[in-house]
C-alpha cells in the first residue's frame, strides 16, 4: 500500500472525511443501494439480482455484516454534514461463475465517489484503507476488475493481469500482491 497518493495533508483530509464500516452505519444502506444499482446494473444482473430491492436485501444480508470477515462494505462520510461520499468493499468473488476467475479471492469491488467529491484523493484513500482490512484479514492479495481506472489501481500498486471481455465490457483483471518477494 502506498500511502503517499492518499493526501499531502493527511490530517487536513482527515478533518474532512471519515472512515466508517456500512455495519455501524447502517442508515446508509439504501443510499449505497441506490448507487449500487444504477453503476453497475449489468453486473447484479450476472449474479441475479434484477432490482433495486435484490441489491438493497443483498447489502444487508451480506455487506453490512461485518467488518472482520469478508465481505465488508466500507464508506467514507463528509464530516461537516455526514453525507455519503465514497464506497469500497471487499469481496469473496467479484465476477459469476463461468469466468476464469471465478475461484479466485478476495477482490476489491464497489470503488465509488461521487462526483462532487472526485479529484480529492477520496478513492486512493478508500483503496488503501480496504488494502490495509485485507492485510490485517492475513490476505497475501487483491483482486479488482475495472473498465477505466487501470491508471488510478497501477499507481496503488496494482498490475494487470489479463484484459478480458466481462458481462459484455472489455476490462482489465488486476491484482495486488502485498509480498512480492517471490517475484
Amino acid at each position: 500500500m502506498n500511502d503517499k497518493y492518499v493526501s499531502n495533508n493527511n490530517e487536513s483530509f482527515l478533518s474532512k472525511y471519515s472512515f466508517h464500516f456500512l455495519v455501524h452505519k447502517q442508515e446508509y444502506i439504501e443510499e449505497i443501494a441506490k448507487i449500487f444499482y444504477e453503476q453497475w446494473q449489468d453486473t447484479y444482473h450476472a449474479f441475479e439480482l434484477y432490482n433495486l430491492q435484490a441489491v438493497i436485501q443483498d447489502i444487508k444480508d451480506n455487506h453490512a455484516c461485518n467488518y472482520d470477515k469478508l465481505p465488508i462494505l466500507a464508506i467514507a462520510l463528509d464530516n461537516n454534514n455526514q453525507n455519503l461520499v465514497a464506497t469500497a468493499s471487499l469481496e469473496r468473488c467479484d465476477v459469476p461463475k463461468g469466468n476464469p476467475y471465478y475461484n479466485t479471492t478476495p477482490w476489491m469491488a464497489c470503488v465509488y465517489t461521487k462526483p462532487e467529491y472526485r479529484g480529492k484523493g477520496v478513492a486512493t484513500y478508500m483503496i488503501n484503507k480496504i488494502l490495509a482490512v485485507t492485510k490485517q484479514l492475513n490476505y497475501t492479495n487483491v483482486w479488482l476488475w475495472t473498465e477505466n481506472a487501470t491508471s488510478l489501481y497501477e499507481k496503488l500498486g496494482f498490475h494487470i493481469v489479463e484484459k478480458i471481455k466481462h458481462i459484455g465490457m472489455d476490462i482489465m483483471i488486476m491484482r495486488i500482491d502485498f509480498d512480492t518477494s517471490a517475484y
